[in-house]
């Protein structure tokens, strides 16, 4: 996995610490989704249900960096996830562990994050920008905190639905013309524990969220998973353990029509 005399990351888990993480719920067209996801996973009802998150990470296993990815709801042989087609991070160990670990499609992207001490004026609102390269623009979220929430009332969200993240890991042959040498489906589910502010309430909050996802890039196809109505937002600091995974058994393939542009 990983060459002796270059190593980045070390085993898993991974440990994160007082990660900022803000996530809005939307609905999108599942037409234009269904082509990038691979044999055997479908997508969980129409209209599809996706999620785009932006997430600061001030220390983990990798260090600090800044990541910003979108999920879409599907099911896989009876057995529902959050599939993860596109992600993007600001530093090269975790983007190397994402990809070699569990296949989630990780590329170095110039991500930028209101509130981690840009200098500049305050803001009401979160807000995320991703460019890759920079100057063209994949997503822009933002998020304006309207309440403070708690557990049950956040587990009880459509929007929040605790299920577990799906990736595609494939690793090509070494030989040319041979079948890949991996090439699964792999599961993690992810614990978070929230953190609690001085009277004892969790730093979950819920308010108005925004995404926006750039006109069309041919490496980076956002988007296709552009929102056709926003649902919910939340953010939350939490800490929490990602663990190497589990492969899932796939269901039956698919073909599906080419997206439009």
């Amino acid at each position: 996995m990983m060459p002796i005399a270059a190593p980045l990351y070390p085993p898993p888990p991974y440990e994160f610490r007082a990660a900022r993480q803000t996530w809005v719920v939307y609905e999108a067209e599942p037409s234009q989704i269904a082509p990038l996801l691979p044999d055997g996973v479908r997508i969980d009802g129409d209209p599809a249900i996706c999620a785009a998150w932006a997430c600061h990470y001030p220390a983990s296993s990798f260090g600090p960096y800044l990541e910003a990815y979108v999920v879409v709801r599907v099911e896989v042989a009876g057995e529902r996830f959050w599939y993860q087609p596109v992600i993007v991070t600001d530093a090269e160990a975790p983007m190397a562990a994402g990809r070699e670990v569990w296949g989630y499609g990780k590329k170095l992207a110039h991500i930028t994050w209101s509130d981690r001490g840009s200098g500049g004026p305050g803001t009401e609102q979160l807000v995320m920008t991703v460019e890759r390269p920079r100057g063209v623009r994949l997503m822009t979220l933002s998020m304006l905190p309207d309440r403070m929430v708690d557990g049950p009332e956040l587990m009880s969200s459509e929007a929040a639905e605790p299920l577990p993240t799906l990736s595609h890991r494939v690793i090509p042959a070494s030989e040319a013309g041979a079948p890949p040498l991996v090439d699964e489906l792999v599961a993690v589910d992810v614990r978070p524990r929230s953190h609690r502010g001085a009277d004892g309430r969790l730093e979950l909050w819920r308010g108005r969220g925004a995404v926006e996802l750039g006109s069309g890039s041919a490496a980076d196809p956002w988007h296709v998973f552009r929102p056709t109505r926003v649902l919910d937002a939340f953010s939350a600091c939490t800490d929490f353990v990602l663990p190497q995974g589990r492969v899932v058994p796939r269901g039956p393939t698919t073909t599906a029509p080419a997206p439009e542009e």
